[in-house]
C-alpha cells in the first residue's frame, strides 16, 4: 500500500488533475461500459433528448473519475479536511432516535461520493455499523475496508454476517448504514418495482431488519456542492409507531421513490456503469412482488 499512502497525500489540484486525465482515457479513448451506460441513461430518461443524455453521460464519466481520486484520497485524508469538505446538515434526524436509546438505519444509494458519506458519519458521536459487499479482488477488498474503515469505532459488517451482527448488538444503540440500491443476490425474495422508468428488483434486507428490530428508517441523501465538496441530508422514511399499519413493501418502496427523485435531481451522480437491470422479470418474480415469502 505504499504507492497508495503516497499517491493520496498529493493535494487536491493534482489529484483533479489527474482526474481531467482520466476522464478523457475512460470516456474518450477506452470508452469504458459506454454502452451500458449509455443504454442505462437512455431507458431511464426517455424524455431527454440524444444531446442531454451525452451531456449526462459525460458528466457522469468525470464524477466517476473524481469519485476514484476522492475514493484514494481517503486512504490518507485528515478529520478536519473531511470536516471541511462534507458538511451534515440535519444530524438531529438520528439524534432524535439514539439520544433516546432507539437505534436506526440509515439506507443510501450509489450516488454522489458514497465513499465520502462514511467518513462523516463515522466521525459523530453516533456507533455506526457499516454494512459492505465483500470485494473479489483481495487487494481493492482490502484497500476499500482500510479507507471505509478510517475513522470508524467498530469493525465493517459484511453483507452476509447483516443480520447475526444485528442480533448480536442489538443491545447497542447505533444506526445501521446500509446501500439498497444494488441488484439483489437472492431473485426469489426480490421486490420489484418501477425505478427509473424501469421494472427493477430490490434488495428486501432493510425491511426484514427494520421491522424485525424496529428499527426507524433514515434515507441519506448525499449532494455536490461543488467539486470536492458535498453535504448530506437525512429524510426519514419510516418509523417503528406506524410499521403494523404498513403493508409489507412499503418502507421499500418509500426507499425507491426517495433515490428516484434524488436521481432525476443529480442525474449524473449516480452509477450508471453498473448493470443494473440485466435480470428480467419472471412470472414467478411477478408473484413475489407482494412480499408473501417477507412473513416468514
Amino acid at each position: 500500500m505504499f504507492f497508495i499512502n503516497l499517491f493520496s497525500k498529493l493535494p487536491f489540484f493534482v489529484l483533479y488533475g489527474i482526474s481531467n486525465f482520466a476522464y478523457f482515457i475512460i470516456y474518450r479513448v477506452v470508452g469504458y461500459r459506454k454502452k451500458v451506460v449509455f443504454e442505462n441513461l437512455r431507458n431511464s430518461f426517455p424524455d431527454k433528448s440524444e444531446s442531454e443524455i451525452k451531456q449526462i453521460a459525460k458528466d457522469f464519466y468525470q464524477h466517476i473519475a473524481d469519485l476514484f481520486i476522492e475514493f484514494i484520497k481517503g486512504y490518507s485524508i485528515s478529520k478536519e479536511e473531511i470536516e471541511k469538505r462534507v458538511k451534515i446538515v440535519n444530524i438531529e434526524a438520528i439524534k432524535q432516535y439514539t439520544d433516546q436509546n432507539q437505534s436506526v438505519i440509515i439506507v443510501t444509494g450509489h450516488i454522489s461520493n458514497w465513499e465520502w458519506l462514511l467518513h462523516p458519519l463515522n466521525l459523530t458521536e453516533i456507533p455506526m455499523d457499516i454494512v459492505y459487499q465483500k470485494l473479489s479482488s483481495p487487494f481493492f477488498n482490502e484497500l476499500t475496508l482500510f479507507i471505509r474503515s478510517r475513522f470508524a469505532i467498530t469493525p465493517l459488517i459484511e453483507k452476509d454476517d447483516t443480520l447475526r451482527r444485528t442480533v448480536e448488538r442489538k443491545d447497542i444503540t447505533r444506526a445501521l448504514v446500509m446501500g439498497s440500491d444494488q441488484s439483489p443476490q437472492n431473485w426469489k425474495a426480490a421486490y420489484w418495482t418501477n425505478f427509473l422508468n424501469q421494472d427493477s428488483a430490490f434488495f428486501t434486507g432493510t425491511e426484514r431488519i427494520a421491522r424485525k428490530f424496529d428499527y426507524p428508517v433514515i434515507f441519506s441523501e448525499m449532494r455536490r456542492i461543488k467539486r470536492g465538496y458535498y453535504e448530506i441530508e437525512f429524510t426519514e422514511i419510516a418509523n417503528p409507531r406506524e410499521f403494523k399499519e404498513l403493508p409489507m413493501g412499503e418502507i421499500t418502496e418509500r426507499f425507491i421513490q426517495i433515490l428516484d427523485k434524488s436521481i432525476h435531481k443529480y442525474p449524473a451522480d449516480y452509477l450508471w456503469s453498473h448493470r443494473r437491470w440485466k435480470h428480467k422479470r419472471t412470472e414467478e418474480d411477478t408473484v413475489k412482488t407482494n412480499f408473501r415469502e417477507l412473513r416468514s
